[in-house]
């Protein structure tokens, strides 16, 4: 257990180093501290915090430089975050609000927002249900024997599919049978369609086999969508910068199997999610801190949106930004919910 003293002391060594990463001396902590303190007191106590590990030493005669279990001791430390600036909302929403209504655009936005926020590389995926299911389908003639089949899913995701006709069918016939298909099928699952019993005609039968097909082909899609922003901020860090750092990251970026995994962890914690260095699973994210918060609302559709920093991270910055993007991300997503079942 910490004592409030060397609490302080950790902050501050963790402050000094964040901004510039060079081992922190005693007497730079002691500069730092609201009240006076002795430099031997502060090397007495820089001492047991090394031996706690909390702190690292490169080398005996220099400063002290934080460990992973310094950075989650300063985290916890923090206590209540405050939101955002209100310069800084309303930066975000009406860089978000310029993106219309498409969750695919506000993704891509939200990562760009929150990469220039914090100063590194931010990710967001798209909107997920837990279940596939039927928003809203409409079909357009594109040809006299062929068709377009357009089908919206609850998280405001689209597919389209192309639909061979038998025998010629106008523009308001095709629109006839859209509006009959979602007044039955609108907001059901792929297994809930198929259990409804309804008498369908040859066309409209070939219509909700393209459409059990494009719900399964969402389904078994393992990994969102995601966007990821500000990659070269990332490496303007010279931590990250060597060539063998930055081979780690990509090598995570490009496994979709370890992005699957590491966005679902997002996904099973309430609110914001911190992983400090070795608290990251993959062994090539040591090196960073992840910052990831759930957006939408999980029994229905949601998302992640979040940030991989180095170790050496404004948190509380950080933390405030996913936090409060997220939340953001959440209304504009029951908005575009909203408007689409009206």
């Amino acid at each position: 257990m910490l004592t409030i003293r060397q609490q302080k002391i950790l902050q501050a060594i963790v402050d000094e180093y964040v901004e510039t990463p060079v081992p922190v001396s005693s007497q730079s902590v002691a500069h730092r501290l609201p009240e006076s303190v002795s430099t031997a007191t502060v090397r007495n106590d820089m001492a047991e915090l090394e031996e706690s590990g909390y702190v690292v030493r490169p080398h005996p005669s220099a400063g002290g430089v934080p460990s992973d279990k310094g950075y989650r001791a300063y985290v916890e430390f923090l206590g209540e975050i405050p939101e955002p600036s209100p310069k800084v909302k309303r930066f975000i929403r009406l860089r978000l609000q310029h993106a219309h209504m498409d969750m695919e655009a506000w993704s891509q936005t939200a990562s760009q927002l929150l990469s220039e926020l914090v100063h590194t590389m931010a990710i967001c995926t798209l909107p997920r249900a837990p279940e596939a299911r039927w928003q809203h389908l409409e079909l357009i003639q594109v040809q006299e024997f062929l068709a377009l089949l357009v089908m919206v899913l609850r998280e405001s995701r689209v597919r389209q599919q192309l639909v061979p006709l038998k025998e010629p069918v106008t523009q308001d016939q095709l629109a006839q049978i859209s509006n009959r298909l979602n007044s039955v099928y609108s907001r059901l699952s792929r297994s809930e369609i198929r259990e409804r019993n309804v008498e369908l005609a040859p066309l409209e039968r070939n219509v909700i086999g393209v459409a059990l097909e494009m719900l399964k082909e969402e389904q078994e899609e393992k990994v969102p969508d995601y966007y990821v922003d500000g990659l070269r901020l990332l490496f303007r860090y010279p931590e990250l910068a060597l060539s063998s750092r930055a081979r780690e990251v990509i090598e995570v970026l490009e496994d979709r199997q370890a992005m699957r995994s590491l966005l679902s962890e997002a996904t099973e914690t309430e609110g914001v999610r911190v992983a400090i260095g070795s608290e990251n699973r993959p062994e090539n994210l040591h090196s960073l801190s992840i910052i990831f918060a759930q957006y939408g609302l999980p029994s229905e559709a949601s998302g992640v949106v979040g940030i991989m920093g180095p170790t050496r991270l404004e948190y509380a910055n950080a933390i405030s930004n996913v936090r409060y993007l997220s939340s953001v991300m959440s209304e504009m997503l029951e908005m575009v919910r909203g408007r689409a079942a009206n």
